[in-house]
């Protein structure tokens, strides 16, 4: 039995873009037959619907009563809610698995880093950072395209929200460089894509730790539609 897994989601209020609560999250997971998700709602560099005025321990404690919200959604369908973040930077965005509310409140100095020196913060702490559709253009990415491969950890290969080229660049610089950790996503700001794309897991994945673990010994299939 293989268990799947959302790598890309985003939840209202968190994302401004997104029109999903959690518990549509939630029944949307078991309709499509998904073990469960992570939340990589955009984080204050992004498209966030949470005032970026806020104090530090505020604005982060908006993303951890998010998720609990989604843990307790998850409860009435044994799914598995794990926490993450999409952070941007000019459009560039870069995924965080393995992060923690804990570990986001006890780091405040990642605001206004850039790209790579959060990076940096990021993966000295454990957490494995994924770039999000690294070839997707689009008005609000100032320049697109891949940042060093060596200050990362992986990419996501596929994204069901780009278009086919932008996929198949992805595909191409994955197959160069097989060094990379390459996931699967869906992108999704609605139930009804909710099933989409991820990650497909001989068993479950309970905690954010455990997600790292998957994710760095290939430890997953990827799913593709």
């Amino acid at each position: 039995m293989m268990y799947r897994y959302q790598l890309h989601t985003h939840t209202s209020p968190c994302s401004r873009c997104a029109r999903m609560t959690p518990e549509e999250l939630c029944l949307a997971l078991r309709e499509g037959g998904y073990a469960g998700a992570v939340l990589t709602n955009h984080f204050r560099g992004g498209n966030t619907g949470i005032d970026r005025t806020l104090p530090w321990q505020e604005f982060v404690a908006a993303y951890e009563a998010d998720y609990l919200a989604c843990r307790e959604a998850a409860k009435q369908y044994d799914l598995d809610i794990l926490f993450g973040i999409e952070e941007g930077f000019a459009g560039l965005e870069l995924l965080a698995y393995g992060l923690t509310p804990e570990l986001l409140y006890e780091h405040s100095e990642l605001y206004g880093r850039d790209i790579l020196e959060w990076a940096r913060v990021m993966r000295e702490c454990g957490v494995v950072v994924v770039q999000a559709h690294p070839y997707r253009v689009r008005s609000y990415i100032r320049t697109p395209g891949p940042i060093p491969l060596d200050q990362i950890d992986g990419i996501e290969v596929y994204n069901y929200g780009n278009y086919e080229e932008e996929n198949r660049l992805a595909a191409d610089l994955a197959a160069a460089h097989p060094e990379l950790i390459l996931t699967s996503g869906a992108d999704t700001h609605e139930a009804r894509t909710v099933a989409r794309d991820g990650i497909a897991c001989p068993h479950r994945i309970r905690t954010e730790a455990e997600l790292a673990e998957v994710l760095r010994a290939r430890d997953y299939e990827i799913i593709i539609g």
